[in-house]
């Protein structure tokens, strides 16, 4: 199978390693007789390496991929040579013979034939043979010998991330998230997450942090602590390519009230010794210390367009994410940009407000509520974003003081319609001399009526690029086009779009359409007429793509399973494959390296022979060799390692993560379902039916809480602190063995502060450390209609 400017990348079947990318350095000044030289060609091609991602660790001597996009962005097409190179600093310096190697080369790869302004991503078969293990930059140059002649000489050469080379662990802190507030008192948990991204297991420890901005820094004896440690470090124990979740608490202790940012490092006390020991830290959300409330806007949305004087009413949801209960005010503001400028006493408003402050009402700590905002649209013609601010006059004494505004969706105001495409759907793989139809949905959300053109293309990147009212040679493969009914404002029409190749060659292409390509209509928004749909492999070749995944609740370690999975060939040839099953922590499955790095198989199954849009479901024996236990997903890819015989031009719809699963022994409580009345007057009796089951692998019993919720986020009570919503109703199960179920009726008092609509929701809470799944409790069902006064 040849390869084409289409892009190959494997996308949910991930590669062991993390890459860093950096914007492009400034190239330095040139004396004048090496300018005058650059520019001998003044037209040709000119090439250059857009980016350079490899794997964050290698073993010495050991073939690994490095992923190159290069583009020409000279005036004529062209194509040359790709080599990766090691170097021990940032500078890539390309060796020449006769002479030392100063950097070492890695690997060659030629480009297809670019036209100007066209880039192609290449997979870059690379050896690491260094001199000694370290650490070192990777890097590319394209035409490294200068064998094309160029418009430009000296802009040829990328330096990537650094990568270590050797047998050795290397810890990152790859998630950090915790609360948004605690009280001083009050233990701070967090979830973190560990990964060893090296070549070799290892174990390190884990410890929490709070820091006044977010750059971690891990306090050094003697001297004064500018990061605070939260209590106690966990060891965590990891194989190459592998990560974990782990719990970490501590108390803010004597810290001043206010803003931080939470944290986590890994081997803090550099106890281990890896290639890299500077990515062993990673800042996670900021929290406010203290008590008070903090007030955040956490959604703003309202009408994609409207006509200046008009009025309109938006949706905006106010939280307090503080430790304390208040109330503060809303308004919304007009934005020419996404950052809404507030009337100050320091500064005026930049921004016109659209409403006069409103009111939020009393809100508890970790209470969110909706609001309709009514709004006078003002400003000139054109396109704006609409946001909104809360404590607008900085009344209000909050934990953090910045985090007050939002934006939300853009605004075109204005007289004219504004067409724009919500979606385009087509085949994922034609042959060349194929007639396939395209789905595409337009809408008119301006505030007049229009009609328009929609074309559809053929683009071997995510950037769509029409010919345009002046032509464009760099244009993409047009399919076809369409021309839409007048549409109305609000109105929305879908069209199939049928057309071919335009002569594209085989490879991967995005599907994408354009409505007003000609730029014909005036509109109130003009950059928002195009849209990037499914990925299509253009050539004979088959397709296999997992569709579904069904593996059972929990799995005992050490003991056989049998997961269903579903296997369909979507392309344009006949063919057959096998089917790996992989047990992962996260949703992000890696394939084994040589190393042993990457997430652990669990079966292997083989789909017989699929004609093109043939489907067969197997059942495919599996067995569980993990040792630690905790959540797990199931997942299942096809045509795992690209054997030549059912060679595919897609590979990123070849992996399909199912459920999540747990391994271990225990149980697994969940709320399968939650009812209850349409309405119950204010104070009355409230009923609700709640089914419990245990998804789990040993039998238990369980706590199930109901409440009452003004929105579908239920809070339960904790240990440290009530809760923002209303306890209804507590209740015992009985005894559950693994895949029981049992439906309790709870009753209670609505005892609401104000009529309204609720949300029914329920809670099962067992002891954290009794589950195999924790975070699994909560189910909220539909809303209940409280009246009264």
């Amino acid at each position: 199978m040849q390869r084409s400017v289409g892009k190959a990348v494997i996308g949910m079947v991930a590669w062991v390693g993390a890459a860093a990318c950096g914007t492009p350095e400034e190239s330095p000044e040139l004396p004048l007789a090496e300018a005058l030289q650059s520019a001998v060609v003044t037209n040709g091609p000119d090439f250059i390496v857009k980016s350079v991602k490899g794997p964050a660790n290698v073993l010495l001597s050991t073939g690994f991929t490095a992923e190159v996009t290069v583009c020409n962005q000279g005036t004529q097409a062209g194509s040359a040579e790709i080599g990766l190179y090691f170097s021990v600093d940032s500078v890539i310096t390309v060796p020449v013979n006769p002479g030392p190697y100063t950097d070492q080369p890695a690997g060659f790869a030629p480009t297809d034939f670019l036209q100007p302004g066209a880039c192609q991503q290449l997979s870059v078969e690379g050896n690491s043979q260094v001199p000694l293990p370290g650490a070192y930059y990777l890097g590319a140059a394209v035409d490294p010998l200068n064998e094309v002649p160029e418009i430009r000489e000296n802009n040829n050469i990328k330096t990537g991330h650094r990568v270590g080379v050797g047998e050795g662990a290397d810890f990152i802190i790859s998630e950090v998230s915790g609360p948004a507030s605690a009280r001083f008192s009050e233990p701070i948990t967090a979830s973190v997450q560990v990964c060893n991204q090296g070549t070799a297991w290892g174990s390190t420890d884990v410890v929490l942090y709070l820091s006044d901005d977010a750059v971690i820094t891990v306090p050094v004896s003697p001297g004064p602590h500018t990061d605070q440690p939260l209590g106690s470090p966990r060891t965590v124990e990891l194989a190459p390519g592998g990560c974990k979740t782990v719990s970490l608490s501590g108390s803010a202790g004597s810290l001043e009230e206010g803003p931080y940012y939470l944290g986590a490092v890994a081997d803090p006390f550099n106890g281990v010794s890896e290639f890299l020991e500077d990515n062993n830290a990673k800042a996670g959300n900021r929290l406010g210390v203290g008590q008070r409330p903090d007030f955040i806007v956490s959604k703003v949305s309202g009408p994609a367009s409207a006509e200046q004087g008009q009025s309109f009413v938006a949706s905006v949801t106010v939280c307090n994410q503080g430790t304390e209960g208040g109330e503060s005010d809303v308004a919304l503001y007009l934005s020419e940009d996404k950052v809404i400028q507030v009337e100050t006493p320091s500064a005026p408003p930049s921004d016109p407000p659209l409403s006069p402050p409103r009111p939020t009402g009393w809100l508890e700590a970790g209470q969110c509520r909706a609001l309709s905002l009514e709004a006078h649209m003002v400003g000139q013609p054109g396109a704006y974003y609409l946001g909104a601010a809360v404590d607008v006059h900085g009344g209000s004494s909050e934990l953090i003081e910045d985090n007050n505004t939002k934006v939300g969706n853009r605004l075109g105001v204005g007289h004219g319609p504004d067409f724009a495409i919500t979606q385009v759907s087509g085949p994922s793989s034609a042959s060349q001399s194929a007639t396939f139809a395209v789905s595409v949905t337009v809408c008119n959300s301006g505030t007049r009526p229009g009609a328009s053109e929609v074309s559809v293309y053929l683009s071997p990147d995510t950037v769509i690029t029409p010919e345009g009212p002046q032509g464009n040679p760099n244009a993409d493969h047009q399919v076809g086009s369409e021309s839409t009914s007048s549409l109305e404002p609000g109105q929305c029409q879908t069209l199939t779009v049928t057309g071919s190749s335009g002569g594209a060659q085989e490879g991967v292409y995005s599907l994408g359409a354009v409505v007003d390509p000609w730029l014909n209509t005036p509109e109130l928004l003009e950059d928002n007429n195009t849209k990037v749909g499914n990925r299509l492999g253009l050539g004979d070749a088959p397709d296999f793509a997992v569709t579904q995944v069904t593996p059972p609740p929990s799995l005992r370690p050490g003991h056989p399973f049998n997961a269903s999975v579903t296997v369909c060939n979507q392309g344009t040839r006949g063919g057959s494959t096998d089917v790996e099953l992989f047990l992962s922590q996260d949703t992000v499955i890696t394939l084994p390296n040589n190393a042993g790095a990457g997430d652990s198989p669990a079966g292997i199954g083989w789909v017989d022979y699929l004609v093109p849009g043939g489907c067969q479901t197997v059942s495919i024996p599996g067995h569980v060799s993990l040792s630690e236990e905790g959540p797990y997903y199931l997942a299942a890819v096809a045509n795992p390692y690209q054997n030549g015989s059912t060679s595919e031009w897609l590979l990123d719809n070849n992996t399909k993560v199912g459920a999540r699963l747990g391994v271990g022994y225990g149980p697994d409580f969940i709320v399968s379902k939650v009812t209850g009345p349409a309405s119950v007057p204010r104070g009355g009796l409230l009923t609700l039916s709640v089914t419990v089951c245990n998804q789990g692998t040993e039998g238990g019993s369980t706590d199930v809480d109901a409440y009452l919720s003004e929105d579908a986020t239920l809070t339960p009570q904790s240990p440290w602190g009530s809760s923002p919503d209303l306890p209804v109703a507590s209740q015992f199960s009985g005894y559950l063995e693994p895949g029981n179920c049992q439906t309790l009726s709870l009753m209670g008092s609505a005892s609401v502060s104000n009529a309204g609509a609720y949300y029914l929701g329920a809670v099962v809470s067992p002891h954290p450390d009794d589950e195999l799944i924790s975070d699994n409790n909560i189910r909220v069902g539909k809303t209940v209609a409280v009246t009264g006064g």
